[in-house]
């Protein structure tokens, strides 16, 4: 029986009952706590308890982020040291050359983004490993090149690096007259392509051409044919220099000479189709390309305008 109420009208004690939306809210608020109660445990649960996979998680998480920063620190020394090296490989080249060392750029086709949020962790180590085996490799590379020359100029005075031929044959020489150089350029006379052993350098009849480093004066030679008038000096270290086409000789066999000496004239003799200078560099009988000789007085940017003019030109003057 449920519970009894006093009823007024009929003096006497009946069951008081309950509508049915009565005992509906009654379910529904017992149904309300129930759920609340239910996420109050599930949150003190996550805050204040971990379960073994999130520990685990958690443990690696911790793992990777003192590795990177590991990583990280070393990959920054290595660049510390290839950056020494790289500046101590430049006053080498200045001290050798007397000039800038060119600047080269290289891009690293492997780099990854790091501000992009889909960089997992794990490709962010794995990059770095490979970075800093690239550097360690570097970083050797360097190393033994520094060594080998720094052994190389413990055996080379004053006098021997003024026997290298770094500086242009015709001085104050306007770079967009510069002409073909070593390689495979078009004949002008039998219009096919051969074999072109020096670099032509336009200029006018008269023009001084200067020695470009100590030597004694190995042949002078008169001809009308091939390279014409011309000058052979031998600088004593393998390194020989020819100056042909010319218009007038200067010196005699024989003679020594100094960088900068003048020499002779610049011509239009021998089978040449326009007056120029044709200026070889032979290292060991070999011949060299001499644009690679003339950083020593050129400029990082003017040596590089310089390349391009004469890559750019397809037919030689001899």
């Amino acid at each position: 029986m449920g519970k009894l109420k006093y009823d007024k009208d009929l003096l006497d004690y009946v069951e008081d009952k309950h509508p049915v939306r009565y005992h509906i809210l009654r379910v529904l608020k017992f149904l309300a706590y129930t759920l609340a109660l239910v996420l109050l445990y599930y949150v003190i649960f996550t805050l204040f308890f971990s379960s073994d996979e999130e520990k685990r998680m958690i443990s690696e998480s911790r793992l990777i982020e003192e590795r990177y920063d590991e990583l990280s620190s070393q990959t920054q020394l290595l660049e510390n040291v290839v950056t020494e090296l790289s500046q101590k490989d430049e006053n080498i080249y200045r001290e050798l050359f007397n000039t800038d060392f060119p600047e080269l750029t290289f891009s690293d086709s492997a780099s990854l983004d790091y501000t992009s949020d889909t960089v997992y962790s794990a490709a962010v180590i794995s990059h770095t490993h490979q970075k800093i085996d690239r550097l360690m490799q570097e970083f050797d590379a360097c190393d033994e090149l520094i060594s080998q020359i720094k052994a190389d100029l413990e055996g080379i005075d004053k006098d021997s690096l003024a026997r290298i031929p770094c500086v242009m044959p015709v001085a104050d020489f306007p770079l967009d007259n510069v002409g073909a150089s070593v390689g495979r350029k078009m004949h002008p006379f039998y219009k096919q392509v051969v074999f072109h052993g020096g670099l032509d350098l336009v200029t006018p009849v008269g023009v001084e051409v200067r020695a470009t480093a100590d030597g004694r004066v190995k042949s002078v030679e008169r001809a009308q044919k091939l390279q014409g008038t011309r000058i052979v000096i031998d600088h004593g270290n393998g390194y020989e220099t020819v100056y042909a086409h010319l218009s007038d000789l200067l010196v005699r066999s024989g003679r020594k000479v100094s960088r900068g000496d003048v020499i002779g004239r610049t011509g239009n003799s021998g089978t040449s189709f326009a007056p120029h200078l044709h200026y070889e560099v032979l290292l060991n009988g070999v011949q060299q390309d001499p644009l690679n000789y003339f950083n020593g007085e050129l400029d990082t940017e003017h040596f590089g305008e310089l390349l391009i003019y004469a890559v750019n030109t397809g037919q030689s003057l001899d």
